[in-house]
């Protein structure tokens, strides 16, 4: 009986460190003979790296267009100089992504433009980036997890005993 409330804990404890390919959706848009989708992570964003990818598709078939060029712009809050760089082959082999350093927290705005086969487009998203995360916030989930699962073992003893 007790197992499955144990086991629905541990899995609402990992599901906060669950992780997937591409991030947050951050723009959906069909431009040109594109529809582009851009994902970022970490989420939220915060001042450091942020990694980008885009799922670049043809518009009318929506078939992944695997050898389109990438590039990225990214524009600061003001005095940040613009940071830019052009997207790669990455983990998921359907994502053009590329690693940019937002150093600064604000609003920065992120250009996507996209070449393949003689034809081109531009789309364009906001970024919200938060001040840089302390250390101990990424930390605690892994830092928590030995004082419970102590806790939940003593728990089951007490019972065991209680019932026997």
């Amino acid at each position: 009986m007790l197992r499955r409330p144990i086991a629905a804990l541990v899995l609402l404890f990992c599901a906060a460190a669950a992780a997937a390919d591409g991030g947050r959706l951050r723009l959906r848009q069909d431009a040109g003979a594109f529809a582009i989708s851009v994902f970022t992570a970490p989420e939220p964003l915060s001042a450091g790296a942020a990694d980008i990818s885009v799922l670049v598709q043809d518009r009318r078939t929506g078939e992944v267009l695997l050898d389109a060029t990438v590039e990225l712009v990214a524009s600061g809050p003001a005095g940040a100089p613009p940071v830019t760089a052009r997207a790669g082959t990455g983990t998921n082999r359907l994502l053009k992504s590329a690693v940019l350093r937002l150093d600064r927290p604000g609003p920065w705005n992120l250009a996507v433009r996209v070449d393949h086969a003689g034809d081109a487009a531009r789309v364009a998203c906001a970024l919200p980036v938060a001040p840089p995360a302390r250390p101990l916030d990424a930390a605690w989930p892994f830092l928590a997890f030995p004082p419970l699962a102590v806790a939940l073992f003593a728990l089951r003893g007490a019972l065991r005993r209680r019932s026997g």
